[in-house]
């Protein structure tokens, strides 16, 4: 019997408009503030009610159809967190034109070869956007400043002509979003509009915000979660967004009470950097959403308990268009006895649409607390990888999405509570054990001393990989302390043998650490550990002498 398809509702709900351009001028709040754009490198603020964005929206798209843009073709952008990008990205959906966001901190190869991958007809480039720029014009892709996109709404522009082009309405391409690359070439997730308005009914029946909702924006847009949580969903159900050029730690407080903000989706290294400033006087957030990386015990409660603002924890991937499982609202003991009784901060269970399940490396679903690849089906789940039909058969298996990150559920409330304990790539594998570094990670962070822990593999003659650790200080603490910390609260087997120090934190754009990359990078320094066994002390302390002692001795493990 043929598997079913992974992309298959699994609920019989369908998407109420035919295609994009129906639902975006359905939207009848003219009147109404929908976007706010806060420039602090400019010294800028702009702003776009309901009526106006709609008139903006529908210039950009006559605008890219005059750039010879037509259904099917795939423009990319390189705006940054400006409302242009967001012009362009909607303008590209109501045309059926497919929407590729480049992120302008990517190294310009990295351009040039999305560009190419995705077969570009137009790149929207910033007025400085250089050789890359005179490089595109080179080759095939036709190039505009995004000075040009038509940002003033001037007078009722006709859409009924963008409205006809609707052939393949919910099923067109809408949004081609690339990955890291961190283990190979940059993959193109194909998002269809059936996949970004499933998404966000989901999201919008799970948050059950009130229609007075601000949404402070300040992610990048170029990746799912600012452009599909803090902005498509904001228009879909009546909210308002406020769009920052980037996130800064000083004004954030002050921006949100400024513009009256409610709520805010932000990734976890983020929420470091905000409790390193004084708690505001006015506080207007009612709650933030985290997701896009592993959130630590420590630093939600910390942050909580400080600001006294819930935080929900989510989880997607770009492959399930943004977010498939959400906590749900809790009051703040129930949310934080989750914490404590589990020692991982919950996902929640799935949202609406989506269908969530665990299973071991045969494909089996596996039962409650037991450790496996996260698999994910429905209508969420992206049409595939453009260009790639090997490895988008490879994700799309035996009726499941597999996402490649481990987690287990528990039961509670009659549904699965999910937990997300590592990338599967980023396991370390000690003695043929999978370690999760972020178990790691929660302890070290956990230390007055230490900002920022990220566990990392070496290679390793007695285990195959061994555990050290790259943390960042912020006060005088001594290898031996760290380790001593760890072994008190760790098994020997998870406890780091090796400390390595740095100033800098390694994260994304979109707050996922790099610990592959940062593991590649520090390889050579630490290959001078791969003949050292490691022993268990009979002390809190590992001195060198223990580490080196030869294998067989009464301490070893």
């Amino acid at each position: 019997m043929a598997a079913v398809d992974p992309r298959n509702s699994i609920d019989g709900y369908d998407v109420e408009w035919p295609d994009f351009a129906t639902l975006f001028l359905s939207r009848g709040d003219h009147a109404s503030v929908f976007l706010v754009e806060l420039d602090h490198e400019r010294g800028t603020r702009r702003q776009w009610r309901v009526a106006e964005w709609q008139r903006v929206v529908v210039a950009t798209a006559y605008w890219l159809r005059g750039h010879g843009v037509v259904a099917g073709a795939s423009v990319a952008a390189m705006l940054g967190n400006r409302a242009e990008a967001l012009a362009v990205a909607y303008a590209c959906w109501l045309i059926q034109a497919n929407y590729v966001p480049l992120n302008p901190a990517d190294d310009p190869a990295r351009h040039a070869y999305i560009l190419a991958d995705a077969s570009a007809a137009l790149f929207v480039h910033p007025a400085d956007a250089g050789p890359l720029a005179a490089d595109s014009r080179a080759g095939d892709v036709k190039t505009v400043s995004g000075s040009q996109v038509p940002m003033e709404p001037g007078d009722d522009v006709p859409a009924f002509e963008l409205a006809r082009h609707s052939a393949t309405g919910l099923e067109a391409p809408a949004l081609l979003v690339y990955t890291s690359g961190t283990t190979g070439a940059p993959k193109g997730v194909q998002l269809t509009v059936r996949n970004l308005l499933t998404d966000c009914d989901g999201l919008a029946e799970r948050l059950q915000w009130p229609t007075d909702t601000r949404i402070l924006t300040v992610l990048p847009v170029h990746h799912v979660n600012g452009l599909v949580i803090s902005s498509l969903l904001p228009w879909i159900a009546g909210f308002a967004t406020v769009l920052c050029d980037r996130f800064r730690s000083d004004v954030f407080w002050s921006d949100s009470a400024a513009e009256g903000a409610t709520v805010c989706s932000v990734v976890p290294s983020l929420l470091e950097f905000l409790m390193k400033e004084p708690p505001p006087d006015d506080l207007s957030l009612r709650e933030i959403l985290c997701g896009a990386g592993p959130l630590l015990v420590d630093t939600v409660v910390r942050f909580e308990n400080r600001f006294g603002i819930p935080i929900r924890h989510l989880y997607g991937l770009s492959e399930t268009t943004a977010v498939v499982t959400l906590m749900p609202r809790m009051s703040l003991a129930e949310r934080q006895g989750w914490y404590q009784n589990h020692g991982w901060p919950s996902v929640g269970p799935p949202l609406a649409h989506a269908q969530v399940t665990v299973l071991d490396a045969a494909g089996t679903e596996v039962t409650e607390g037991v450790r496996g690849e996260l698999a994910v089906r429905g209508a969420v789940v992206m049409s595939g990888y453009a260009g790639r039909v090997d490895e988008t058969r490879k994700s799309l298996r035996d009726g499941w999405f597999h996402s490649g990150d481990e987690g287990f559920w528990i039961a509670s409330r009659d549904q699965r509570y999910f937990f997300i304990t590592s990338r599967i790539k980023e396991l370390i594998v000690r003695g043929g054990a999978n370690i999760s570094p972020i178990e790691i990670d929660t302890v070290l962070c956990a230390h007055p001393a230490v900002d920022y822990a990220l566990a990392l593999p070496f290679e390793n003659r007695y285990y195959g990989e061994e555990v050290a650790a790259y943390v960042v200080t912020n006060a005088t603490v001594s290898d031996d302390e760290l380790i001593a910390y760890c072994l008190e609260r760790l098994d020997f087997a998870r406890v780091p043998k090796v400390i390595v120090r740095g100033n800098d934190v390694p994260y994304t754009t979109t707050g996922k650490p790099k610990r592959i990359e940062l593991a590649s990078r520090l390889a050579p320094d630490l290959a001078v550990y791969r003949d050292h066994q490691f022993r268990k002390p009979s002390s809190t302390k590992l001195t060198d002498d223990e580490s080196t002692r030869e294998p067989g001795g009464e301490n070893d493990e």
